[in-house]
């Protein structure tokens, strides 16, 4: 059927340039709201969703007033941000220069030091964790009802490439704003064939004629 993927609304971190888990701003919960209104009609079986503060509470506005069951799959989270947790972007970027030489996100923070941030998790550690929901959603594919997934920009990344059986690269192919979606379809043809892609990107793309 379809498995759709859905990263976090705004969150405090990004909007106040400051790193941990600090839950949604308020602009993030109008985007979970908007972005639930926008998938009412859709019967999803399941919600899969990070064990993060901020995928749940998008989780929560995304499903408010359905009996969705939702499970915490622990693979499904952001990486680690290890001594970066509680720093401004710009403490951050002076205290650990080289982990930012090409980017401020998880991605780039793994192409430049192997970790996804300083004694963050390793680069092998994430992706290990991506290849196990990677294989998940594989299997989620083939089921009559489609399923809801909520994690984190760099985690998605990772997972569409696995899913799409090209070679792993450390940078942002998939461009994830906040409260952005995925709608993979399998082709058909057995398990291991590669799903169909279908992209969009915040909640004006969320509208579809069928699941």
């Amino acid at each position: 059927m379809s498995v759709w993927l859905v990263r976090h609304a705004q969150d405090l971190g990004a909007s106040e340039g400051r790193f941990g888990d600090l839950g949604l701003s308020d602009p993030g919960r109008r985007q979970a709201r908007e972005l639930g209104e926008r998938l009412a009609k859709l019967p999803f079986r399941a919600c899969l969703m990070s064990p993060l503060r901020r995928a749940g509470e998008t989780t929560h506005l995304l499903l408010a007033g359905r009996e969705v069951p939702v499970e915490v799959d622990p693979d499904l989270a952001e990486g680690s941000l290890g001594a970066l947790t509680g720093l401004s972007r710009e403490q951050a970027r002076l205290r650990h220069p080289a982990d930012f030489r090409l980017g401020d996100g998880v991605i780039e923070r793994i192409a430049a030091s192997g970790r996804t941030a300083p004694g963050g998790e390793t680069r092998d550690a994430f992706l290990a964790r991506a290849q196990r929901a990677s294989e998940r959603v594989a299997r989620e594919l083939h089921a009559d009802t489609p399923l809801l997934l909520v994690s984190h920009g760099g985690l998605l990344n990772y997972l569409l490439q696995i899913l799409l059986g090209v070679p792993l690269r450390d940078e942002v192919p998939f461009a994830f704003e906040h409260a952005g979606v995925a709608v993979l379809r399998p082709k058909g043809g057995g398990a291991q064939r590669a799903p169909h892609v279908s992209l969009h990107f915040g909640v004006q793309g969320a509208d579809q004629p069928n699941p």
